[in-house]
């Protein structure tokens, strides 16, 4: 008898502990079941009411004369049950997190990477989702042969914590990525293969960053320049801006004119001081072309295409890189042409003049179907460091009329950014 009791006084000691981590850790695997489901707002705060509780009861424990096994036990249960009595109401009270694709109600947005995207970036940089909601995201890799996906960071860049990687895809091949919920707020996006290029912001909102009306579309400010010269929007429709000045403690807006001339604005957005966010809502405007610029720092500028290709958002292009659209007779003070045939330009070098802009005519005379689209990119050179004008592709046959900045005197680099072998020099002076 007195054995038995020397070996239940020797096991008890190692028993207690190592039952009582076994409750401990079965309170704290369905505590974590519990804030996976809900948001993670919602989270949040459950844990810190539990971690409140807890604490009380370990106070009012501690505090007492004599503390013994029993009300440590006492205090172990009391906190699963507060624990556990919290998180239940949680999941009562706000439900569970969505899913992508659970019961078929996720969003579906749609995302592309065209022939020639390591160099021209997605179909658009910038996409608008609603808040609480999944997401199906469609992504259509239409480039031949390369790799892209698509990453989602938690934050303005890539620095922030990654909150989804898709898996690689070898086009031309579409996916849906299923993309849990997001928080109201701003998202980066990239492809990791080509991160410097292909790369946007995705705009998370209670009503889904859009207007009855018309398509979200954002603007960016940084470095006292806007990330795009160009814009479209729809026609007749309202058009919801989102205005990123990234530039601390320096204001910016964004102000709509039929021309560069015009005096009386037909929007004028309010001052921003950066770094902040804002929306914009813009009236419907007649199809045509506007002009757009900063009202503090007027260099700041581009034009605004409406109605003319079906509306939708800015951007395509990497960040900083001007875009061309088509010409409607207003274009550069020089003028050039070059023509694709047979996976060949018909010049290797071109002309223009300095410190003037050129209007460039583009004739592409391939058939897509044999070749594929082409496009003209001019760099600083070849080593493709510095992109200084990126030209939309053009499926062929067809021609457009690019717009290409100012360039200083020099030589330059150009290509056919989806066939690099079609290059050749631009001589500036």
């Amino acid at each position: 008898m007195s054995d038995s009791k020397n070996r239940e006084g020797l096991l008890l000691p190692i028993l207690i502990p190592f039952g009582a981590l076994g409750v401990i850790g079965l309170v704290l695997f369905g505590f974590s079941r519990i804030l996976l489901a809900i948001s993670h707002n919602a989270a949040t705060v459950v844990a810190l009411v539990a971690a409140a509780g807890i604490l009380a009861t370990a106070t009012i424990v501690a505090g007492r004369k004599k503390v013994t096994g029993g009300s440590l036990a006492s205090m172990v249960g009391i906190s699963s049950g507060i624990a556990m009595m919290i998180g239940g109401l949680a999941v009562v009270a706000v439900g569970p997190q969505k899913e992508a694709g659970e019961g078929g109600n996720a969003q579906v947005v749609t995302l592309a990477a065209p022939a020639g995207a390591a160099a021209t970036g997605f179909s658009t940089k910038s996409l608008a989702v609603a808040s609480g909601e999944a997401i199906s995201l469609e992504f259509d890799n239409q480039d031949p042969n390369v790799s892209h996906n698509v990453v989602v960071f938690a934050g303005k860049d890539d620095t922030a914590p990654e909150l989804f990687k898709g898996e690689l895809v070898a086009g031309p091949k579409k996916v849906a990525y299923e993309i849990p919920a997001l928080d109201p707020g701003s998202y980066f996006f990239h492809c990791e293969v080509h991160p410097a290029t292909m790369q946007g912001v995705i705009e998370a909102s209670e009503g889904g960053g859009g207007s009855p009306g018309g398509p979200g579309v954002t603007l960016v400010a940084e470095g006292i320049a806007f990330d795009t010269d160009k814009l479209q929007f729809q026609a007749d429709a309202e058009t919801v801006l989102t205005f990123d000045n990234r530039d601390a403690d320096i204001p910016h807006n964004m102000a709509i004119y039929k021309t560069p001339e015009d005096t009386s604005p037909l929007f004028l957005g309010e001052l921003i001081t950066g770094p902040a966010t804002a929306k914009y809502t813009i009236p419907a405007l007649a199809a045509g072309k506007y002009y757009f610029h900063c009202e503090i720092h007027p260099s700041m500028e581009g034009t605004i295409r409406v109605g003319e290709s079906g509306g939708g958002g800015g951007g395509g292009v990497p960040s900083g890189s001007p875009s061309a659209v088509p010409s409607d007779g207003a274009g550069g003070s020089g003028t050039a042409s070059i023509a694709a045939a047979g996976l060949t330009f018909d010049t290797s070098s071109l002309s223009f003049p300095a410190n003037e802009p050129v209007t460039l005519t583009f004739d592409n005379t391939d058939d897509v179907g044999t070749t594929g689209p082409h496009n003209v990119a001019i760099y600083k050179d070849d080593t493709l460091a510095e992109v200084l004008f990126q030209g939309e592709l053009v499926s062929g046959p067809a021609t457009i009329d690019y717009q290409v900045p100012a360039l200083a005197p020099g030589e330059y680099y150009f290509q056919c950014d989806v066939h690099p072998p079609m290059n050749g020099t631009v001589s500036v002076a």
